[in-house]
């Protein structure tokens, strides 16, 4: 009989043990979550504030940023003399990104004369925007950018990424008019 009683008050207390000690752990495991939970926004926040805006114009110094800026506003390139080929090709990937087709023109050379606006702007929409939105796209961070030939027509401009075992390039031929690097233009621009 003192078996059965030891039995019948051990029995609910070993039962209002677990209870308590299976709550609790719920409890833990809720409060782990909701800490987990917290841990994992504030990588997200940590990473979010890390990244960098991407912009063509990074490799720019100050001083080529304020001329840049006061090109933007008059669109002369004569704020550009000096600018080297490969930050030039930069400003011109810049401009097709936000679709600064003022800037285009004033950046593109033309052998011979120099169509308005009105008509450039016309076909560069037909035949060239959406190619120069590929090539910033694709090489958006790109590796190197660098006078691939020069000779005493001009010279090509080399940008280049990588891709993991891929790399790509692409060739922009510049030609320098009035002291002041411009891109050549596929003559279907021309017609």
């Amino acid at each position: 009989m003192k078996l059965s009683i030891s039995l019948f008050v051990t029995l609910p207390f070993l039962l209002m043990i677990t209870s308590c000690t299976h709550s609790n752990y719920i409890e833990q495991d809720e409060s782990k979550k909701e800490n987990f939970i917290d841990i994992e926004e504030e990588k997200v926040l940590i990473i979010d504030d890390s990244e960098e805006v991407f912009s063509y114009l990074t490799d720019l110094s100050e001083e080529e940023l304020q001329s840049y800026e006061l090109f933007t506003r008059e669109y002369d390139t004569n704020y550009l003399k000096g600018f080297s080929p490969e930050k030039t090709i930069l400003i011109y990937i810049h401009s097709a990104v936000i679709g600064d087709i003022e800037a285009i023109y004033s950046l593109a050379y033309f052998d011979g004369e120099l169509p308005g606006y009105d008509s450039f702007k016309e076909k560069y929409y037909e035949n060239l925007n959406i190619s120069n939105l590929e090539i910033a796209f694709d090489f958006r961070y790109y590796d190197s950018i660098k006078i691939k030939q020069e000779d005493s027509n001009g010279l090509l401009v080399e940008l280049m990424v990588n891709y993991g075992r891929l790399t790509a390039t692409t060739l922009m031929g510049l030609k320098k008019e009035n002291e002041t690097w411009k891109i050549e233009v596929p003559n279907l621009l021309q017609n």
